[in-house]
């Protein structure tokens, strides 16, 4: 009998050690409805960053100036062209390896790259088009992924040939030719044997094309001593009303980090403040990505490489809201978000700051601290008192604010210059809220506030 009972409760005691960690676990994670707890390293924000995460020394990291560069020389395809007018702008080549392999590379083109024909004369991007082949001298900055055009030269765009731009203004089929208005001239353009190209005909013909069509043309001259007329090898239509045809999908896009997930596992999206830069023209048909202070949203997937100013890699873990960063990307014509292939984070290069990410527990005006609760993270501590020194600065979706502002149950991202293990304070240097909590209305239930700005 005696057995039966110890038996009985032996088994008693192995089920309630097995029951025993999954109350606890779910005990930990309804608190408050936090995540508590990460165990994966490169997604607890306050983890130190070390070298040997990065990959490369202390030292090399820490004295990094410069971002380190190589000359290439490259040739490749033409499959897009930016805005033609702005002070920068872009071209994509797409390059094919020894072994087949092909990428497409976002080239930038500034004011002292020089820009020729095959005959290394002068040639201007408003006469390229999309399938031209070209070689280009770059400079390639390697940690940073930036392709920076010395010299372009067009094989396909020879010393005879003319670019004429313009908008169609008549059509007749039955004689191969079509009208196009540019300046305040008409030109005629015999299209007999040219290459043509409108939307997704192509090959196409005269009537495929209308009236008040954005048109490129690559043309020569047909010898009958008139500035007007020419024998069209290419004509290629760019828009039709407010539909782009040939279409910009990658950007070099530069702003400032606007809001940053509390959670930074990927894939996820960020949304980014535009910043003026040298690739912003006013009144660019073609900018589908948006004007200095839009804000727009960037994914960040497995295969984006995120990288510090001048030298190594970066983790998002380091990236706070106000950081600048410049982005290299592709437009998802689907989302209307950048898909980011590179993006450098220019506030990011030295090793040793502090970062945390917690919920507010208290306030101190008068004291001039904060004490926070961590969230996502593997330190066994999680309880930490955040001083909030004069020349700290504070934000809320990107405007200043005071620590008065700052209520508790707010979630921050704080990144601080020193942190003392023993009595668990970090000296701030920069504070973000992330969440601002709001009084629920009567008609809320009693649910956590899951709302992020």
């Amino acid at each position: 009998m005696k057995s039966k009972l110890f038996l009985k409760s032996l088994f008693a005691v192995l089920i309630f050690s097995l029951l025993m960690p999954v109350q606890l676990s779910w005990a930990a994670a309804s608190l408050a409805g936090e995540v508590l707890t990460v165990e994966d390293p490169v997604l607890d924000v306050s983890s130190e960053v070390t070298a040997a995460d990065i990959g490369e020394s202390e030292s090399a990291i820490n004295n990094a100036s410069a971002e380190a560069t190589e000359s290439t020389t490259t040739t490749g395809t033409l499959i897009e062209i930016g805005n033609t007018t702005a002070e920068n702008t872009t071209i994509i080549i797409r390059t094919e390896d020894e072994n087949g392999a092909t990428e497409d590379q976002t080239v930038e083109v500034g004011t002292a790259t020089l820009v020729q024909n095959d005959s290394f004369g002068a040639s201007s991007l408003s006469d390229w088009i999309a399938g031209d082949q070209i070689t280009f001298t770059a400079t390639e900055y390697t940690n940073s992924g930036a392709v920076v055009a010395g010299s372009l030269r067009n094989r396909a765009h020879h010393a005879y040939d003319i670019g004429k731009n313009g908008w169609v203004a008549a059509i007749r089929p039955e004689q191969n030719q079509m009208d196009i208005t540019w300046d305040n001239q008409t030109y005629t353009l015999n299209t007999s044997d040219a290459r043509m190209v409108a939307g997704l005909k192509n090959p196409a013909a005269l009537t495929d094309f209308q009236i008040g069509d954005r048109i490129r043309a690559r043309v020569v001259d047909d010898n009958d001593n008139s500035p007007y007329t020419f024998n069209a090898h290419i004509v290629v239509v760019l828009r039709r009303g407010d539909t782009l045809f040939m279409r910009v999908t990658r950007w070099v896009v530069s702003g400032t980090v606007y809001t940053l997930p509390e959670d930074l596992t990927k894939p996820l999206t960020m949304d980014v403040k535009i910043l003026n830069s040298p690739f912003f023209e006013a009144g660019d048909v073609n900018n589908l990505v948006g004007a200095p202070g839009d804000i727009i949203k960037v994914d960040i997937d497995e295969n984006t490489k995120l990288i510090r100013k001048y030298f190594g890699k970066a983790f998002l873990k380091e990236f706070s809201e106000g950081d600048d960063v410049r982005i290299i990307g592709r437009r998802d014509e689907n989302t209307g978000h950048i898909v980011a292939k590179f993006i450098k984070n220019n506030s990011v290069q030295k090793l040793g700051k502090v970062y945390r990410l917690g919920k507010v527990d208290a306030v101190d005006t008068a004291a001039n601290t904060i004490d926070i609760t961590l969230v996502r993270t593997r330190m066994a501590v999680k309880n930490w008192t955040i001083e909030v020194v004069p020349s700290a600065k504070i934000y809320q979706a990107g405007e200043e604010i005071a620590i008065s502002d700052i209520q508790p149950n707010d979630k921050l991202r704080i990144i601080g210059g020193s942190a003392d293990w023993t009595d668990h304070t970090i000296m701030a240097q920069r504070i973000n809220v992330l969440i601002k909590q709001t009084k629920p209305t009567a008609a809320e239930t009693e649910t956590p506030d899951t709302a992020t700005q």
